[in-house]
């Protein structure tokens, strides 16, 4: 029963599947029978044979009315399908290997001698702001090697510094098709949504960067700024917080950013009489909401 397919192809939004409380359990059983990993085939081959321990062991869990319904087989391809669909979610250590190992494979330069002359000379005309130039570039390696997001993401870097802000879009959304789980797309697409005022898609972007990779603040930070955008002042208090957070434990300078956007919300919810919403929050999260 392959499953390492599905996983690569199925959505990676944070959503539970029906039957979730089977689907967790055999996802946890799978998680605990993976350990060391050398490899994509050695993850395939190890989800193949942990998949039929954790079903073994879940069902020995059930009582007999729950047995008898996984003992029908359409019940058991549904199960499947879900943890395939869920297992990133559910086992952290397998999703940041599959994500380290996909990061490995897109970004990185071409195979395309061509390409990446033309995505070399693409940079240099962005960074002297020769934005036209750069752009007549960047489709060139597009066209020299189009399973290569580098000159994609450039491109939707370049349309943004023009102001192109659907081009923009446009192109990042190009580069997701090939990588989904692309951190610089991801992030910088839902940066050319919020200035398009197209907040709930901007919203799903940071919403699957915070989840893909939680170590990184931007997709908290993202969410805090669109909450804001918004008017729902409390949830944008709650991320930009969390945010803050973790830009002083990296030492990041960006801490700069999240205490002029904590700074903002503080202000809109004492103009709302919700001060000791604020005060609440910075106490939960460790900070002196004396503090300015």
């Amino acid at each position: 029963m392959k499953i390492l397919p599905a996983i690569l192809l199925a959505s990676l939004t944070p959503c539970i599947a029906a039957g979730q409380d089977i689907v967790k359990l055999v996802s946890n059983e799978i998680c605990l029978c993976i350990d060391t990993l050398a490899g994509m085939n050695d993850l395939e081959t190890k989800l193949d044979s942990c998949l039929n321990v954790a079903l073994e062991n879940v069902i020995g869990l059930l009582d007999e009315d729950q047995q008898e319904m996984m003992a029908d087989e359409q019940t058991i391809d549904k199960t499947v399908s879900d943890v395939s669909e869920k297992l990133l979610f559910y086992c952290p250590k397998i999703r940041d290997f599959v994500l380290s190992e996909r990061e490995k494979t897109y970004y990185r330069i071409s195979d395309s001698e061509k390409a990446n002359e033309y995505y070399d000379a693409g940079v240099k005309s962005m960074d002297a702001k020769e934005y036209r130039k750069a752009e007549k570039y960047f489709l060139k390696a597009v066209k020299a090697d189009r399973s290569w997001v580098y000159p994609l993401d450039d491109l939707g870097l370049n349309y943004r510094l023009m102001g192109k802000y659907k081009k923009a879009v446009k192109y990042y959304g190009k580069s997701l098709s090939i990588y989904p789980e692309g951190s610089y797309a991801l992030q910088n697409q839902a940066v050319a949504y919020t200035y398009i005022k197209d907040y709930d898609k901007a919203l799903r972007n940071y919403n699957l960067l915070a989840f893909l990779y939680p170590d990184n603040p931007e997709g908290f930070f993202g969410t805090a700024r669109v909450h804001f955008l918004t008017g729902n002042y409390e949830d944008a208090l709650q991320y930009a917080f969390y945010a803050h957070r973790m830009y002083i434990n990296q030492q990041s300078e960006y801490k700069k950013d999240s205490e002029k956007l904590i700074s903002l919300i503080r202000d809109k919810l004492s103009e709302q009489g919700k001060s000791d919403v604020y005060n609440d929050t910075a106490r939960k999260f460790g900070f002196d909401p004396g503090d300015k």
